[in-house]
């Protein structure tokens, strides 16, 4: 008999002390989720193997939790908020960086893009003129050549609205892909490669 409540009460003691760990466990997770939130944007955008490895220790923790083993779940995010310091200082200069990568191609490409649409404007209004067209070139492709020039400028029109609205990833891809279709333009025309 004695021998029962004794295993009772230590059961009771083992609960209580599970018990204890519980809320503070639960509050280390909170507190690791939020601080983990906090630099998801910009963290999961320019740094994103390291935000995973981040939320490894925050699933890590969950599943400690559910398992009650409230010690681990604790120490699994005891070093998330230095983790996200860490990320969001990271993630602010991998962001300078493409920041001023974009820059850098949205300049070289508005530089020199204009000019290249305009020179194979030039050229097949020259070859319009033409009564014969040169070897290689008809009519079709000549058409086609003209159809692929008014898609190339309608992407650069694209990208210069993207620009003005302040989305620089999406004008400078935009500004890519007309920069592309004018080069193919110039191998089609036989132009010098800008």
């Amino acid at each position: 008999m004695n021998i029962r409540i004794l295993l009772a009460a230590l059961a009771a003691t083992i609960a209580l002390a599970a018990c204890s760990q519980k809320d503070p466990a639960a509050e280390a997770i909170a507190a690791a989720e939020d601080a983990l939130n906090a630099v998801y944007e910009d963290a999961e955008k320019y740094i994103p193997e390291r935000y995973a490895e981040a939320k490894k220790g925050l699933e890590a923790a969950r599943a400690a939790f559910s398992e009650e083993r409230y010690a681990d779940a604790i120490a699994a995010v005891r070093d998330a908020p230095a983790q996200a310091e860490a990320l969001a200082r990271d993630a602010a200069a991998a962001k300078e960086q493409r920041i001023a990568e974009l820059n850098a191609d949205w300049a070289r490409i508005s530089g020199s893009l204009p000019e290249l649409l305009a020179g194979i404007g030039g050229r097949l209004e020259e070859l319009g003129r033409l009564r014969k067209l040169p070897d290689g070139m008809d009519k079709q492709l000549l058409d086609e050549t003209n159809a692929a020039l008014a898609s190339a400028r309608k992407a650069w029109e694209e990208a210069g609205a993207e620009h003005a609205r302040g989305d620089l990833e999406a004008a400078v891809d935009t500004a890519r892909g007309a920069e592309g279709m004018a080069q193919d333009l110039v191998g089609r025309l036989g132009m010098p490669a800008a």
